[in-house]
């Protein structure tokens, strides 16, 4: 077998392509034999011959434009090593800088008259691993130069626009994490008329990112800004998203504001949508609000002190009358990832979320779901952010663990209403300590969100519609409905049937950048994981059961890192009742029960295990106390 780099051209027959290797026959090959390839294109495929002594072709992996490598010296001849699905290949390589061994480089593969060249173009400063995943991924981390050189060209705002409402000297701020720099989104509150006037002010990224122009069609395809644990993958470059739409402090800046008319109670009783100009009075931080809020004293945050406490309240009654509505709140923490100067993983903690996070996070909420409102009352085809009903087939699956840690979810399948029921269910066991654990079984059996032309609801907000609006910087479908609102909405302009077909496909390709940002995420904690764990060989930690079987033991330790400890290091027997006996003790260790494992090293440098070493230690909470009635 060999793995050899081909480019494809082009042939006559439609069907077919010839796939040219140096040093080596060139192949006819049946296009739908090589996937979805491009004329042009580099690959990187395996060849061997079969039975019948005929070569047969698979391609291992497709070059971009450009692409990330590590920097390796064999025999002292200069390679790039990339890595695919096969494991790596090392390609001799050009034009070298001054570089040292496992430098990041940034490379473009070239066909030169003998030999396919390699010239690395830059090194690269992020994290190497990281963005070695993204890559591999099919996240684009550079920007094509039309791109650039389009974002380039734009200037400041023009101060007294016409077309805009003069928002300047009001008392507008943003609220983001203190490492943010694109600020998409900034808020303002007042009373008026014993109604609360709250308003959204969002980036108008439109302004700037004309449809079809070549910033358009870059952002189109990243679908979203990534964000992997400090690597920033953009979905626009940083002169826009960085500088003229991030709403910086005492800075000038467009907006397409939504402003909503706010009962008491919390109750959204009518809104508008119009273009402004801004600017934000205070660039604040949710560690620093959370501060204030608690009634401390922080420099620069006295003056907007009153409005932070009362954006509290009102977010307080928001959330309240989501949850009456069928809101679900699972209350679990996500985890946070802390690094240090090289980048090395140095702890790991489940974030919690605290006052200033929840203003943001329900303001942005009511926003969506008003814009949702406005643009469906105006007869308008507009991005629905929907999340259908949990997936009964799944619930039914685990409903026999829930059951043996004394959950019941009849009045799941007994409501009319499901997302009350689930509300319901998790409010009994709330204080438990297995609480998280409970929490997750009901979430496995969720849907993901995504995004769709149909209106068909929200079943984790317990809305009957929603839109997303508030981060035209980082998602290309809150771009795609500012669009509608400056054309369709405010400028009365129909929809075209064509531009409705156009919107569903530019939504299946969101979703389907959504779900690999997503899954690239998942990596990345895992890949940081892995590193936090090889740094703390020989220590003992406290873990719970997540799941039980024939494979082993599933735990979860605190700081939210998973891993099974195969059933042969188990000093037990396993059930298929779902449980496992030790041999020295007489406790049962199944879903739930607590344990003491030591992380021990593997035969392999790079792997860990779990160890249980304290089964005498094992509780399992029982819920069957806490049970309320029905």
């Amino acid at each position: 077998m060999e793995i050899l780099i081909g480019q494809i051209l082009e042939l006559e027959d439609q069907n077919q392509v010839c796939v040219h290797f140096i040093e080596r026959p060139s192949m006819i090959v049946t296009k739908k034999n090589l996937g979805n390839i491009k004329i042009g294109e580099f690959i990187l495929c395996k060849l061997w011959e079969n039975e019948k002594h005929k070569t047969r072709i698979k391609r291992i992996y497709t070059f971009k434009e450009t692409q990330i490598g590590k920097f390796v010296l064999e025999n002292n001849q200069p390679f790039v090593e990339i890595k695919h699905q096969e494991g790596k290949t090392l390609i001799p390589c050009n034009n070298i800088p001054n570089l040292y061994q496992g430098a990041q480089v940034r490379f473009r593969l070239e066909n030169g008259k003998n030999a396919m060249i390699y010239k690395i173009l830059e090194n690269e400063a992020e994290d190497p691993e990281i963005m070695e995943l993204a890559e591999r991924k099919g996240l684009s981390t550079m920007f094509p130069k039309k791109a650039i050189r389009q974002a380039s060209h734009f200037k400041e705002p023009t101060k007294g626009d016409p077309e805009r409402i003069d928002l300047t000297n009001q008392e507008i701020f943003t609220i983001d994490g203190s490492t943010s720099k694109d600020f998409d989104d900034a808020v303002s509150l007042k009373e008026e008329n014993g109604t609360y006037i709250l308003g959204t002010h969002i980036a108008d990224v439109g302004y700037y990112v004309k449809e079809g122009s070549p910033l358009d069609i870059e952002a189109r395809k990243r679908g979203m800004t990534a964000y992997l644990l400090g690597c920033v993958i953009p979905m626009l470059p940083e002169s826009l998203s960085n500088g003229l739409c991030s709403l910086k402090e005492h800075v000038e800046r467009y907006t397409l504001t939504h402003e909503m008319r706010i009962s008491k109670s919390g109750e959204i009783l009518d809104a508008s949508c119009y273009l402004a100009s801004i600017e934000s009075k205070k660039r604040m931080t949710y560690e620093d609000t959370n501060l204030v809020l608690d009634g401390q004293k922080i420099e620069g945050y006295q003056p907007f002190r009153d409005t932070l406490q009362e954006m509290y309240i009102l977010s307080e009654k928001l959330y309240q009358n989501r949850l009456q509505k069928g809101a679900i709140e699972f209350e679990r923490s996500d985890p946070t990832i802390v690094l240090d100067n090289q980048r090395r993983t140095v702890d790991i903690y489940p974030r919690k979320r605290g006052k200033a996070e929840f203003i943001i996070q329900e303001f942005m909420l009511a926003a969506n779901r008003s814009v949702a409102d406005m643009l469906h009352e105006s007869g308008l085809v507009y991005p629905h952010r929907i999340h259908l009903e949990p997936d009964l087939v799944k619930l039914k699956g685990v409903e026999p663990k829930l059951t043996s840690l004394g959950v019941s979810i009849e009045p799941i399948w007994k409501a009319q209403n499901r997302s009350l029921a689930f509300n319901f269910v998790l409010s009994q066991y709330r204080s438990h300590p297995n609480y998280p654990l409970i929490a997750d079984l009901l979430i496995s059996c969720m849907r993901r969100a995504k995004y769709s032309i149909d209106d068909l609801g929200h079943f984790g907000l317990g809305l009957s519609r929603n839109t997303h609006f508030t981060s035209p910087i980082r998602r290309y479908p809150d771009l795609a409905v500012h669009r509608i609102i400056r054309k369709n909405y405010l400028g009365k302009k129909p929809q075209t049937e064509e531009e409705i077909d156009d919107l569903e496909m530019l939504l299946f390709e969101s979703t389907r950048s959504e779900k690999r940002i997503n899954s690239c995420e998942e990596q990345v904690f895992a890949l940081k994981s892995k590193e936090y764990l090889l740094s703390h060989i020989g220590e003992t930690m406290d873990a719970v059961v997540k799941d039980c079987s024939d494979k082993g033991i599933l735990i979860e330790l605190r700081n939210c890192i998973e891993q099974w400890i195969d059933k042969d290091q188990i000093d037990g027997t396993y059930h298929e009742s779902g449980h496992y006996t030790f041999f020295n003790s007489p406790l049962l260790c199944q879903l739930g029960s607590h344990l003491k494992v030591k992380l021990v090293k593997n035969k392999d440098p790079k792997t860990v295990s779990f160890q249980i070493i304290e089964p005498n230690m094992a509780k399992t909470y029982c819920l069957e106390s806490m049970k309320k009635i029905f």
